[in-house]
């Protein structure tokens, strides 16, 4: 009897208004990363982390009843499906502490997932305890703070200390070759020089590069 009582209501809450949204959006975020699984380029661990800048803009819309807040972060043509997923979380999620939740989730999934296709990236779910690199940590800073000087403090420290760690790697081998003069300890000092040119070469094609996220170290190789 007991057992029947509980699949009378679980077959009332499926068939309720709140419910049928529930599982739809139960639908929606089990197969929006299955389906993002088979995008080609490379995710990018902050816009896929929970406490990036795009899930915090979602939480932030949520949170104003607002959903103006977190569409600079989608393309134009993405506006209609992240609007529709706000209304429809917005119209369930008072309902309980656990609808909340999910339909919270729900609504930040699908912001970060469609920034991410707007970008052309893989999306594979939000990523908890991401570790920020000390530049993005200062770039923040400086975004927070108005002011560039962060960034280019670490950009210069880590710069100088990672130029100086690869120019004495060739002058190690030269003087190695000089020691020991054969086609192996050449072919080491050879390496070493051209690796530290590849190194200046990637660092002045970053410089330079397009805005854009993921986007490919190019320039020619040796």
């Amino acid at each position: 009897m007991v057992a029947a009582s509980k699949k009378f209501l679980a077959r009332a809450v499926l068939r309720s208004r709140i419910g049928r949204a529930v599982v739809a959006l139960l639908a929606a975020t089990a197969v929006a990363v299955p389906l993002m699984l088979g995008t080609a380029a490379p995710a990018s661990a902050h816009c896929d982390s929970a406490q990036g800048p795009v899930a915090t803009a979602a939480r932030d819309a949520l949170a104003e009843g607002n959903v103006d807040l977190v569409l600079p972060y989608v393309k134009a043509d993405q506006e209609e499906e992240l609007t529709a997923a706000f209304n429809q979380t917005v119209a369930i999620r008072d309902s309980s502490a656990e609808v909340r939740e999910l339909a919270d989730q729900y609504f930040v999934e699908t912001a970060v997932r469609l920034h991410r296709v707007g970008e052309g990236a893989s999306y594979t779910g939000l990523k908890d305890d991401v570790e920020i690199s000390p530049a993005l940590a200062a770039a923040e800073t400086s975004l927070e703070q108005g002011t560039k000087d962060q960034v280019f403090k670490v950009l210069k420290r880590d710069l100088r200390a990672e130029l100086t760690d690869r120019f004495a790697g060739v002058l190690e081998a030269r003087e190695a070759e000089q020691g020991d003069p054969s086609v192996a300890t050449a072919r080491e000092r050879a390496e070493a020089e051209l690796m530290f040119e590849k190194y200046i070469l990637e660092i002045e094609t970053a410089v330079n590069a397009e805005p854009g996220h993921d986007a490919p170290a190019g320039g020619e190789g040796h």
